[in-house]
């Protein structure tokens, strides 16, 4: 049917009358075809639709849920557990390097000096600390001038000088001599040679060392130095000579004094050893130990005034040897100065038992000091102690 648009009206056409014929039929078949291919057959959804089987689905799938949580967390356990594990095995071995290497700085820091190599030195650190097999090989005498044996003589001098740094004098030795045995006539070690020649009391090698310092340079400690040399080798002439020229060099040098102080002790120039002995004492007057050779040597010569006032210097700076006391007491008895000789008597049977002291007050020297009450009284608390009970 199709309207009329002017009046609205229906207008009936012969083609559609079929359609409307059959309408009814063709929508009954298109309604069973839709019902067919959404049902594939004739299902009833309410009659076929169980709810039990879905309540057991979900249970299901919840278990399976909860399964999966349970394993999820128990993974996280040993994840995390792993992790605090790996944690603590790098902490440990970073706590035991550290360990070590701190403990490898104290040994170096206990063993290396407080003034490490120089920069330009520090190659030397890398080099082998044995002389290679090509120098321990070689024929002993002077090296050509090469990079081997540039290299292996400035090994021996750094060596030698972090061996001295160390207080090695022996090793520093027997680097410096390695180094001259390269190159005789390398400046700079004769003078330090020398100077360990002395320490070891090697005169010999310290004056042949010390003279060809003196060819490089005329130093104060070279002179001085070699003037110990020469004393040590009884060459007495040789040592005035050079103790002089040092002390030309340095009027007031307490060393160069005490030098020549022995040196003419030696020689039996008394006056001469007296007043160079007074010269390094007033430079030097804590040095107890020159002080006691200074009294002895005067108590020898029979200079008992000298000899007193070294003696009673020497023991208000050390109270507790009682020989120093008996000593001066000796020395003032000499003096004809009793009073002082009872006063140190009475100092020295105080550092002493009964016995030894009972013999030092009947030594002869005392003899005119017997008679006088404080004697008496030093003997009596000695005689009390040899009496028989």
């Amino acid at each position: 049917m199709i309207l009329d648009v002017a009046g609205s009206n229906p207008v009936t056409h012969p083609i559609f009358r079929p359609f409307k014929e059959h309408e009814g039929p063709l929508m009954h078949e298109r309604k069973d075809d839709l019902r067919d291919i959404y049902q594939g057959g004739d299902v009833d959804f309410d009659k076929d639709f169980t709810p039990q089987i879905a309540e057991e689905q979900l249970e299901v799938h919840q278990c399976n849920l909860r399964r999966s949580r349970i394993v999820s967390v128990f993974s996280g356990i040993i994840v995390v557990v792993l992790a605090a594990v790996l944690v603590a095995l790098i902490n440990r071995d970073f706590l035991v390097a550290q360990t070590a290497s701190e403990n490898d700085q104290t040994a170096n820091e206990s063993e290396a000096p407080k003034n490490t190599l120089p920069a330009d030195a520090l190659w030397i650190m890398d080099a082998p600390v044995t002389a290679t097999p090509d120098e321990a090989d070689a024929q002993p005498g002077p090296k050509p001038l090469s990079a081997k044996w540039i290299k292996a003589a400035a090994t021996h001098i750094i060596m030698g000088q972090r061996a001295l740094a160390l207080k090695q004098p022996e090793k520093a030795l027997n680097d410096f001599r390695k180094t001259t045995e390269i190159y005789p006539d390398i400046l700079g070690l004769r003078q330090t040679e020398g100077v360990l020649f002395l320490q070891q009391k090697d005169y010999t090698e310290a004056a042949t060392n010390l003279e060809k310092a003196l060819k490089e340079e005329e130093t104060f400690d070279t002179i001085n130095n070699l003037g110990s040399a020469y004393i040590g080798l009884e060459q007495y002439d040789k040592a005035e000579h050079y103790l002089k020229r040092a002390l030309e060099m340095q009027p007031e040098n307490p060393g160069c004094h005490k030098s020549l102080a022995e040196l003419y002790r030696k020689m039996n120039r008394n006056d001469d050893a007296v007043y160079h002995f007074e010269k390094y004492l007033d430079l030097q007057p804590n040095d107890l130990d020159t002080l006691q050779t200074y009294a002895l040597y005067l108590t020898q010569l029979g200079r008992w005034k000298g000899a007193a006032a070294s003696l009673t210097r020497l023991t208000q700076a050390v109270t507790d040897v009682a020989p120093l006391y008996f000593l001066l007491a000796q020395v003032q008895m000499q003096n004809q100065q009793p009073e002082e000789a009872l006063q140190a008597l009475k100092s020295g049977v105080q550092q002493i038992d009964p016995e030894l002291a009972r013999v030092w007050l009947q030594r002869k020297e005392f003899a005119p000091l017997r008679e006088s009450k404080e004697f008496k009284a030093l003997m009596t608390p000695q005689e009390k102690a040899n009496s028989p009970q």
